[in-house]
């Protein structure tokens, strides 16, 4: 019997989620989508501390600035492992809450609440963990880094164009018939 209400349950919860998509429309959507884009462009000029040490001799970073890169970029991992677990861990919390035979829905939408709560905290802690870094930076420094990214998309469009290429010349060739 309580498997059939918690089916029944979770049925509901998905369709009115649905539905309540489809009545939004693509807006929440593309809301979504364009706030993943502004940071992701945003990022694409930051740079993450393992590309910094990767290129270090390249760079001239200093012993000083590679043990505060190194330290920092250990101490965001921690923090975010952490706070993906405090996550999942919310995230089982709700799941076994709906498991219930009439779940409170103030409740449940405060725990989802909590959830985007934290997941917009780890984007913050991502972003301010690249500031950071880039604040360690000279302004040499950041301009060799953006000539090592603008020569990797080179190497990567020139290599999709090859790609491209190559598929096309194996296609088959086309009936003159169809």
């Amino acid at each position: 019997m309580t498997k059939k209400l918690t089916f029944l349950i979770s049925a509901v919860l998905v369709f009115v989620s649905m539905n309540a998509m489809t009545r939004s429309g693509a807006r929440g959507r593309d809301m979504m989508r364009h706030a993943r884009f502004g940071i992701n462009m945003a990022e694409k000029n930051l740079f993450p501390g393992p590309m910094l040490l990767k290129f270090k001799d390249e760079i001239g970073l200093t012993a000083e600035q590679i043990d505060k890169i190194e330290k920092m970029t250990e101490l965001f991992r921690e923090a975010a492992i952490r706070r993906q677990a405090d996550i999942k861990v919310k995230g089982l919390k709700v799941s076994s809450y709906l498991k219930k035979e009439r779940p409170d829905r103030k409740k449940m939408e405060v725990m989802i609440r909590e959830i985007a709560g934290m997941r917009t905290d780890m984007q913050l802690d991502r972003m301010n963990y690249l500031l950071d870094l880039k604040d360690l930076l000279t302004a040499e420094q950041i301009e060799k880094i953006e000539s090592f990214k603008k020569e990797r998309r080179r190497s990567r469009m020139g290599q999709r164009k090859y790609l491209k290429e190559r598929r096309r010349d194996r296609r088959p060739a086309q009936c003159p018939h169809d």
